[in-house]
């Protein structure tokens, strides 16, 4: 059992996608209402998922497609954060006024 909780709770953890939350759920239900025939399809509907999410992955890096995006959104909104704080910063910057260049002196040989 600590090994099914274990497996449970990286799924929940790393794999599942935030859309697919049906299937989250009903995983749970079943882990809750858990009997030994239960269990057995449980870690196989498990092992299924995460053969599918680790298929996913590998589209992901292959093609880099932000379709199959797996950022977690903490991650995405400290990052979103970060742009418009450089953004702003940048923007101030420009505000200054340009310090004055000094002219460049010729000097005769």
């Amino acid at each position: 059992k600590t090994l099914q909780r274990a497996v449970l709770k990286f799924v929940n953890d790393r794999l599942v996608d935030r859309d697919d939350a049906d299937w989250k759920d009903e995983v749970q239900q079943k882990f809750l209402e858990c009997k030994e025939d239960t269990c057995a399809v449980l870690e196989d509907e498990i092992e299924n998922r995460i053969d599918e999410l680790l298929k996913d992955k590998e589209l992901l890096h292959k093609y880099g497609s932000e379709k199959f995006d797996i950022t977690p959104p903490e991650k995405k909104k400290r990052e979103k954060r970060e742009k418009k704080e450089k953004k702003e910063k940048k923007v101030e910057e420009e505000k200054k006024e340009p310090e004055p260049v000094p002219e460049k002196k010729k000097f005769d040989m």
